[in-house]
């Protein structure tokens, strides 16, 4: 067999995976840097151990009708935890939520009450600003949090090491 003919069978995780895996990580630091055994959150839900494992390692998704829950098991901003949950582990109802509010008369005349401004790119700007997704100041903190607080992994040591 040829050094061509070898083909990687690892598979690649999606976006989508990552992001719930960063997501997961995320809750995990959290309790561990609150003192919060796993199994205090799980029962604080009343779900399972293994659920908790499963949503920290990016295996599982937070369900949609217990982030609160969730936000307030980990004591958690309850807005910012939303819209984190919302963009990584539900996109489609985040962006289903986000085309209501930018196309639904009502709520953009809301909007326009509470946003309006005479100069179209400031006004740009500030819609942009409505509709953060993936680039949002709360991810940004969830992954400052991670880099601030996360344990370093390292392998058995090999001979040689020092």
């Amino acid at each position: 067999m040829t050094e061509d003919s070898v083909v990687d069978l690892t598979p690649v995780k999606t976006p989508e995976q990552l992001l719930k895996e960063e997501v997961g990580l995320y809750l995990k630091i959290v309790r561990e840097t609150q003192g919060k055994p796993l199994r205090w959150v799980a029962q604080k839900l009343g779900v399972s151990n293994s659920f908790i494992s499963q949503i920290e390692k990016g295996d599982a998704s937070i369900p949609l009708d217990r982030v609160l829950d969730f936000s307030l098991a980990y004591d958690l901003p309850v807005p910012e935890f939303v819209r984190i949950v919302l963009v990584t582990m539900h996109n489609d109802t985040y962006r289903a939520l986000m085309s209501i509010l930018e196309n639904d008369p009502e709520m953009a005349n809301a909007a326009n009450r509470c946003h309006t401004i005479a100069n179209p790119k400031e006004r740009a700007k500030r819609r942009k600003v409505l509709n953060p997704g993936l680039s949002s100041k709360s991810l940004q903190r969830m992954r400052e949090f991670i880099l601030e607080n996360q344990k370093p992994t390292y392998g058995k040591p090999v001979a040689g090491d020092s």
